[in-house]
């Protein structure tokens, strides 16, 4: 059997883990340990990365036909969570009426 390291925890394996060993009470981790525990941690975080697409003209962002997260104009939903997109130009970038 391979032997499994922090990074291949999920993240209700990893909390379990970290309870179990502050209910020990008496034990101290070691900062070598901490810190590969965090590096672990960031790298999962950072392991999925998405690339949208699209055009930004008049203050609205459209993005392109195939994306792979749901999106409306100015909007991108992931789970949950609801992003609303509210750009303006830079300063030096604004048209005049």
């Amino acid at each position: 059997m391979a032997k499994q390291t922090l990074a291949d925890l999920s993240e209700k394996e990893f909390d379990e883990l970290i309870e179990g060993y502050i209910e020990r009470g008496d034990d101290q981790m070691e900062m070598s340990t901490f810190f590969e525990v965090m590096a672990a941690l960031e790298e999962k975080r950072a392991s999925n990365v998405v690339e949208l697409t699209g055009t930004f003209a008049d203050g609205d962002v459209t993005f392109d036909a195939t994306t792979p997260l749901p999106v409306d104009k100015n909007t991108i939903y992931v789970g949950d969570t609801k992003i609303v997109l509210k750009l303006r130009p830079e300063a030096g970038n604004q048209k005049s009426a």
